[in-house]
């Protein structure tokens, strides 16, 4: 098995700035990438303050571009979302931050394409089956049942 190699501070501050600077890094990834690279919690630490205060790592701007990210790409919703960046142990202000990125209109029009589409998968289902589908699926995309009432209902309207 290979040995693991390590570096002092110094190295591994200037290899976490090469880290942080290839994309936007949490505190938890950095801090798991120093101690893989041999530095102590006090070492590593001292690495997390140096890197925040030169802008290298910044949480608000990571729950952003993680929110918009999430949204856009993977088409996640607020709920998913949330969670998803209480794993990476973010704070609720950033996370907060973060989610008020999504624009309220482009939110419930992925709900509501999200829906549609999973209808279309649904021919033959009876109506409560198809409606319970659909809301279990999108709450797993994880859209808040409101939301996904709101799509629903929306949905239903334009049919009559």
């Amino acid at each position: 098995m290979a040995k693991r190699q390590i570096y002092t501070v110094k190295q591994g501050e200037d290899l976490a700035k090469d880290y942080c600077s290839v994309q936007e890094r949490c505190h938890q990834e950095v801090t798991k990438k120093l101690r893989e690279w041999g530095l102590d919690y006090d070492q590593a630490d001292q690495v997390i303050v140096n890197l925040i205060s030169n802008n290298y790592l910044n949480e608000e701007r990571y729950a952003k571009l993680y929110s918009i990210s999430k949204f856009h790409q993977n088409k996640w919703g607020r709920v998913k979302i949330r969670y998803s960046l209480k794993q990476k142990n973010i704070s609720d202000r950033c996370i907060t931050i973060g989610l008020n990125e999504i624009d309220e209109t482009k939110y419930f029009d992925l709900c509501f394409e999200l829906a549609n589409k999973k209808l279309e998968t649904l021919k033959g289902e009876q109506h409560l089956t198809k409606k319970r589908k659909v809301t279990s699926y999108l709450n797993t995309k994880g859209f808040e049942y409101e939301v996904i009432n709101n799509v629903l209902d929306k949905i239903n309207e334009d049919k009559c």
